[in-house]
């Protein structure tokens, strides 16, 4: 009975430990000249595993009149350092600051499949979400710059937008 108890116990402290939080989050995109060339809505599910030692974003993108895309990337974290990785998109390097499994800030260089790079910075607060986002070519030459602005929404909104978005 005991060891019933204690495995309940820890079970339920571990699942305790991830956290996972929804956003509803607009992007800007831009010339380096800064002339605005796009927008972008994206819906965002964020789950912060301490156990697991990972983080694991969903990320439903909707650019224009293209279908929403779909991104999951997971971030394995040691220490401060993170390894950022999307099957057959990306794969990088990031740092985590703040307390340790409360991050306020990452920031992150991504090398994409198709020979682009993408230095960012994503800034966590417990209601927001923001981050910037630097797109070079193969050359090294700064592309675009994206801007983006996030803010908290609950589950039940997530999931009722994102079946919507997935179905178009």
């Amino acid at each position: 009975m005991t060891r019933i108890l204690l495995s309940l116990n820890l079970l339920l402290c571990a699942s305790a430990l991830a956290e996972t939080r929804h956003y509803l989050v607009e992007g800007i995109m831009e010339l380096p000249t800064g002339r605005r060339v796009g927008t972008s809505l994206s819906l965002a599910k964020r789950t912060v595993d301490r156990t697991a030692g990972k983080i694991d974003e969903v990320v439903l993108s909707m650019r224009g009149q293209e279908p929403a895309l779909e991104t999951i990337t997971v971030i394995r974290v040691e220490g401060e350092k993170a390894t950022l990785s999307s099957e057959g998109r990306f794969s990088g390097q990031g740092k985590l600051s703040g307390p340790e499994w409360a991050w306020t800030q990452m920031t992150f260089t991504v090398k994409m499949d198709q020979g682009t790079t993408i230095e960012g910075q994503d800034d966590f607060a417990p209601d927001s979400i923001t981050a910037t986002k630097r797109v070079l070519g193969p050359d090294g030459k700064l592309q675009i710059i994206i801007r983006e602005s996030g803010r908290a929404i609950s589950e039940t909104l997530y999931d009722l937008l994102r079946s919507r978005l997935k179905s178009k």
